[in-house]
């Protein structure tokens, strides 16, 4: 296996992990990028959300423990979580643990999000990756965080409200759920909005519920927003998959921007910041950064594992989202009218 920059921070020169991600990912133990196994037998269950057939429907995932420097299959207490590929009937699905490690180091590296741990591992007879991430609720000896996703804190399942729980409610709707469960909701909603257009950002269409969480800080005592987990570009895999996977706002409210235009625009995730309770000037520097940084974007997608198809495509679409964020048809008409 020949590698040429660091499987989790993509820092080029390294042929393994470099010293602050192992630290990061493994406590400072050299853990080898390559599996001391082969590739499990893949477990495929088709599952359907009201006949929306999503992405992580069809990932398998393994639970893993390190022992020493050496990461094991674990049946319970597991600290990482790994999501080979599996065969299936979406598009590059072989692409998927590099998308998904891609998309999450671009939220970690270039917008400086919070994120859970995560890299690339190879399987020991094969060069195609996994995905590993590092479990951010696992304490030593097998305890865990309080944590709750937010169909647990809304109180929907499938038993409840059917297969399509996970997109029943909207953004909006999360935000007024963190407002009643964060004491510190001014600082969380303003991480929340940036994840928000971040998902919109890299075409992620799968962001539901069960995909936002809050985990209870024990020295703080209070509840939080979790790391950011499972970003990829599902569009890669689902070409005609929906801009976003839940609603912007609750009811039927529509801006005038998208009733025209008919995509989410400057102008939809501004009134969303607004609803939400962030200040003008704030929401208009969320959303500069994210049309700024398309340069920081490229050069890590670059350095992704992608091949260099998917790395060409995964650059059109940012830059198609790019150019919807910047686009504002209030500020065109006022320009128009003379305003």
């Amino acid at each position: 296996m020949n590698i040429s920059r660091c499987p989790s921070c993509l820092k080029p020169g390294h042929s393994e992990f470099c010293p602050p991600c192992r630290k990061r990912l493994f406590n400072g133990k050299r853990v080898s990028p390559v599996l001391p196994f082969s590739r499990p037998e893949y477990n495929l269950h088709r599952r359907e959300h009201g006949g929306r057939i999503s992405i992580s429907g069809v990932q398998s995932k393994y639970s893993l423990v390190l022992k020493g420097a050496v990461l094991e299959f674990a049946e319970r207490g597991g600290e990482y979580i790994l999501k080979p590929y599996v065969p299936g009937e979406f598009e590059n699905m072989e692409a998927m643990p590099a998308n998904e490690h891609a998309t999450m180091q671009i939220a970690a590296r270039v917008f400086n999000m919070n994120v859970a741990e995560n890299c690339l591992v190879f399987f020991k007879d094969e060069e195609t990756p996994a995905y590993l991430t590092r479990r951010f609720d696992a304490l030593p000896e097998g305890k865990r965080l309080q944590q709750e996703d937010f169909a647990q804190i809304a109180g929907v399942s499938e038993e409840t409200n059917g297969k399509s729980y996970k997109y029943d409610l909207s953004y909006e709707k999360i935000a007024m759920l963190m407002k009643a469960h964060v004491s510190a909701y001014a600082v969380e909603a303003e991480k929340y909005f940036r994840l928000v257009v971040f998902n919109y950002l890299v075409h992620n269409g799968d962001a539901h519920l069960k995909n936002f969480s809050l985990i209870r800080d024990p020295a703080l005592n209070a509840y939080l927003l979790t790391p950011a987990y499972d970003l990829l570009n599902t569009r890669m895999h689902l070409p005609y998959e929906t801009a976003l996977a839940l609603d912007l706002f609750e009811g039927s409210f529509e801006t005038e921007s998208y009733k025209i235009n008919g995509f989410y625009s400057r102008d939809d995730f501004f009134e969303f910041g607004r609803r939400i309770g962030i200040q003008p000037k704030r929401i208009g520097r969320f959303l500069d950064e994210f049309t700024a940084k398309d340069t920081a974007i490229a050069d890590m997608v670059d350095r992704s594992f992608l091949d260099d198809a998917r790395k060409t495509r995964y650059m059109e679409m940012i830059r198609e989202r790019v150019e919807a964020l910047r686009y504002s048809y209030r500020q065109s008409n006022n320009k128009k009218s003379g305003l």
